[in-house]
């Protein structure tokens, strides 16, 4: 494979959700037009972007922050996601068989049809016969993977794997790929690229098959303990998650690269967002110990790590006040205005007005969740439809799977009912009014539909921790 088609799918698989920016540093774009180009066949996977080649392994690959908090922002996915979806199963099938292939650049061309299928169709039901072969594959490859091109594609194969099937995940399936890529994000040999999907891939893993909010908290710890305050002091008194043996580390870790960084910060907003509707008490002890590495966050150079510190600072202090039916306030928090308001007004001579713009826009809508208490909201539209999202845990949650996705995510929205689950949202496929600005039903925590969903996913949990029980003998 030429090293220009090497670099296109590396970057293909980095930037499925994100949009690079003019410089290739770790900042952000705030335009429309920058949407990731459409693949146009199943067999020539091709999601490109038109950033620069990212050689150096410290680069960090740029996210869409603005897109997720721009105030009002509307997003558009409009453009046609395939010319043809027909035998998609028979194309799924034929990338799936070239994955034990022995020519690398088979395997990744395989990989990249496997992703680009799995990110635009739900392939959930249609294929549960090859549900645990497929995921042994693509864990396969990213374990033997012998270039970055082939391990990035595999590990955002496994996100995507999780997005399709990992509702009915077994506790095995979840547990053993968990503890597959812990080890991988933690391994400071491998190259950021592979520790920055790895990361993504632990986060969704997590947030679809975990049994419960314990499962989160434990892989929270993790990435805490590993990524964000690797240096802070044990705390006797946390919840006892459990843990694998090699998640403790004795000796001091060296600070994560900046593109490792952020996606640390992303991945632990994400499951914090599970953990703290869960257990408020829980989740305001863990962020006590993360709070001082996100305010160090906010003065770092990138500006992804900022926005997704602010981000996470903005999402417990909404949710600890929604459930304290009070105005929270940090310890420091006359502190953590005054560094956020630095950052809205800095000057755009050291990241250029673009980005400086962009940043601005973020930071603004944080401090008017801390300081007045009204988050932000954000406006997705396609097909003729729109979803708003107007509070954090949703907008997180909607990053994480658009980083993942990409311009599948439409798709997904419409036929996965884990979609559906997760942002309490449901499509009238049947519906004749298509063209219309809001065909649309949002619906309510409180509803009827919303606690059907719940027991239900409470049942397969149970259900799960039950296997779980009786796998390690625990059983009567």
């Amino acid at each position: 494979m030429s090293g220009g088609n090497t670099n296109e799918l590396l970057r293909a698989a980095l930037n499925a959700g994100r949009v690079p920016s003019s410089s290739g540093r770790s900042t952000t774009r705030n335009s429309r037009k920058a949407t990731p180009k459409s693949p146009r066949s199943v067999s020539a996977s091709r999601d490109v972007s038109d950033a620069e080649d990212y050689d150096d392994d410290d680069a960090s690959v740029a996210s869409d922050d603005t897109w997720v908090i721009n105030g009002a922002a509307e997003e558009t996915t409009e453009e046609p996601i395939m010319e043809s979806t027909e035998n998609w199963q028979d194309a799924l099938q034929t990338a799936l068989d070239t994955l034990s292939e022995k020519r690398v650049g088979t395997r990744e061309r395989g990989l990249a049809t496997v992703a680009q299928i799995m990110a635009h169709i739900y392939v959930g039901e249609a294929m549960e016969g090859r549900k645990l072969a497929s995921l042994e594959s693509l864990k396969r490859c990213a374990k033997s993977a012998k270039s970055d091109v082939e391990g990035v594609l595999a590990l955002r194969g496994i996100a995507l794997w999780f997005i399709n099937f990992g509702v009915d995940a077994s506790a095995n399936e979840y547990t053993e790929t968990k503890v597959f890529l812990k080890a991988l994000a933690r391994d400071r040999h491998l190259s950021s690229h592979l520790r920055v999907m790895a990361l993504a891939a632990l986060g969704v893993a997590s947030f679809v098959s975990g049994a419960d909010y314990n499962d989160s908290a434990e892989v929270l710890k993790f990435v805490g303990d590993w990524f964000i305050h690797p240096d802070a002091p044990p705390d006797d008194d946390d919840e006892n998650f459990e843990e694998d043996e090699e998640d403790d580390h004795d000796d001091e870790l060296e600070p994560a690269p900046a593109s490792v960084m952020r996606q640390a910060l992303e991945t632990y907003g994400l499951l914090m967002t599970v953990v703290v509707d869960a257990n408020a008490r829980v989740a305001e002890k863990m962020f006590d110990r993360a709070f001082d590495a996100h305010l160090e966050a906010l003065a770092a150079d990138s500006i992804e790590i900022r926005l997704a510190a602010a981000q996470n600072f903005a999402l417990m202090h909404s949710e600890l006040s929604r459930q304290d039916n009070s105005r929270f306030e940090f310890d420091r928090q006359e502190e953590l205005v005054a560094t956020l308001s630095a950052i809205k007004h800095q000057s755009s001579k050291r990241h250029g007005r673009r980005d400086t713009h962009a940043q601005r826009l973020a930071v603004r809508g944080v401090l008017q969740t801390i300081e007045s208490g009204v988050p932000p909201e954000l406006k997705l539209a396609f097909q003729g439809r729109s979803v708003r999202f107007a509070e954090w845990p949703r907008i997180l949650r909607l990053h994480a799977f658009r980083a993942v996705l990409g311009g599948g995510i439409n798709r997904h929205f419409v036929d996965n009912p884990l979609l559906g689950q997760v942002f309490e949202v449901v499509f009238d496929t049947g519906a004749d009014d298509r063209g219309s600005s809001e065909a649309r039903m949002v619906v309510s925590p409180n509803s009827s539909l919303a606690k059907a969903r719940a027991v239900n996913m409470r049942k397969k949990r149970e259900a799960r921790n039950s296997t779980r029980r009786f796998e390690n003998g625990d059983s009567d």
